[in-house]
């Protein structure tokens, strides 16, 4: 895959960040964006959420006052629009999802300077959002399989809304997370915990080396 450079993955936020989660015996992957950096990855069929599935991650926010923007966490767009976005309020107090025209927004603290986790699973009529285990919401927009430029983590395009923080731990499932499955394995090496949905995994980030990590289906093996 073809994808930018241009992030670091120490700092003080970043470590922070693993040494909250390597409390509970888990060390994720993690990438510290300063609001001048992007990565950009090629569009894949791993990345599609359109025929349902579950996107997870870790994030925290690190910025005090209003950038002007909601900053971008995940984004896949293309000429026509995007597929989807996920993005946190610049107020820090939620998230938002949009597809094509479409966005609703879910409220949850976000400026408490902690790692949260992150689960968005979309079924046959909408997606339902999770923080922390917990659902904070649902809506019927859901993400398109529009035609795409490709996936960017940390921006909009590569270019606008960039975000400030820290994410790790991504992860794109092609079948619907159950909300004990998402709680059990958040903190668990995805290898490691005897994953009930293992052979539906997708795509998953290692952001140590810049990298989104796509999963080839069995007939492509």
């Amino acid at each position: 895959m073809n994808m930018k450079t241009n992030y670091r993955v120490s700092g003080i936020l970043a470590l922070l960040f693993c040494a909250q989660v390597m409390a509970d015996g888990y060390t994720p992957d993690v990438v510290e964006f300063d609001g001048t950096t992007t990565l950009a990855f090629d569009a894949a069929p791993q990345l599609v959420l359109a025929d349902g599935g579950t996107v997870e991650f870790w994030v925290v926010p690190d910025w005090n006052s209003d950038p002007g923007y909601d900053p971008a966490i995940l984004s896949n767009k293309g000429p026509e629009g995007l597929s989807y976005l996920v993005a946190m309020l610049r107020d820090r107090s939620g998230i938002a999802f949009a597809a094509g025209e479409a966005e609703d927004v879910f409220t949850f603290d976000f400026a408490d300077g902690r790692l949260h986790h992150v689960a968005i699973s979309q079924f046959d009529d909408g997606i339902s959002i999770y923080v922390d285990g917990q659902v904070v919401g649902g809506s019927a927009t859901k993400s398109l399989n529009l035609p795409s430029d490709g996936v960017w983590v940390g921006s909009i395009d590569g270019a606008n809304n960039r975000f400030v923080g820290a994410i790790a731990g991504m992860r794109f499932w092609d079948t619907v997370l159950t909300q004990q499955e998402i709680v059990e394995f958040a903190l668990t090496d995805v290898f490691d915990g005897d994953h009930p949905n293992i052979d539906n995994l997708s795509a998953m980030s290692n952001f140590s080396s810049g990298e989104l990590l796509l999963v080839q289906p069995e007939s492509e093996q």
